[in-house]
């Protein structure tokens, strides 16, 4: 966390410089690109998971901890893979008028923030059930159901974080903050189900 703070402050102290070098601040929208937020995001999320490292390690033994580390990278990964979804350019939606004419709309886009608290809680499932699944292969090395609700989860967890695949799929424009509010309560709904039928 301190390297962490250091790094925020460094990039805060000189971050007109930043600025004008990599184009941290947004044309679309107040606030920066979603491709620096997304860094960000990063950073913030390999502290956090560094900071309970070392209470699962204690807890729950060495295996429960590098398991439960790595699921909580997966979203990032999935994201960064992703990246030029999460960017500016789909902050903009082409309309056009009674008389023909194209202009665009500035919109919410899909903000890594949203799509982060997003995978967050299912990245914590994944990794309950891989460590389900690694404690079953220690004791009893045959294959188990958990490895298949490992894969169900990490599979269902791509899908939620490719939104413009979402996009051609649901009834509702994920670009929207509506659209992004109905995600979530299908995403809460998904959630009910997968609490009930897997942990």
């Amino acid at each position: 966390m301190t390297v962490i703070s250091a790094l925020m402050a460094i990039f805060t102290y000189k971050r007109d410089w930043f600025d004008r070098k990599y184009g941290l601040v947004s044309k679309y929208h107040i606030g920066m690109n979603y491709s620096v937020v997304f860094y960000i995001i990063g950073i913030l999320n390999l502290g956090l998971s560094l900071m309970f490292f070392y209470p699962n390690l204690k807890i729950s033994g060495p295996n429960s901890a590098v398991i439960m580390f790595l699921s909580q990278q997966i979203p990032l990964i999935f994201m960064l893979l992703r990246l030029n979804v999460f960017d500016d350019e789909n902050c903009r939606v082409q309309k056009e008028d009674e008389m023909g004419n194209i202009h665009y709309e500035n919109t919410l886009g899909y903000h890594p923030v949203m799509y982060y608290f997003i995978g967050f809680p299912l990245s914590i499932l994944i990794g309950i059930c891989l460590n389900d699944y690694a404690k079953d292969i220690l004791v009893s090395s045959y294959f188990t159901s958990n490895l298949l609700q490992s894969i169900f989860s990490i599979a269902i967890l791509f899908v939620l974080l490719s939104p413009d695949l979402l996009d051609k799929i649901l009834p509702f424009n994920l670009r929207s903050w509506n659209g992004t509010i109905k995600l979530y309560i299908l995403i809460a709904v998904i959630l009910v189900i997968l609490r009930i039928f897997i942990i």
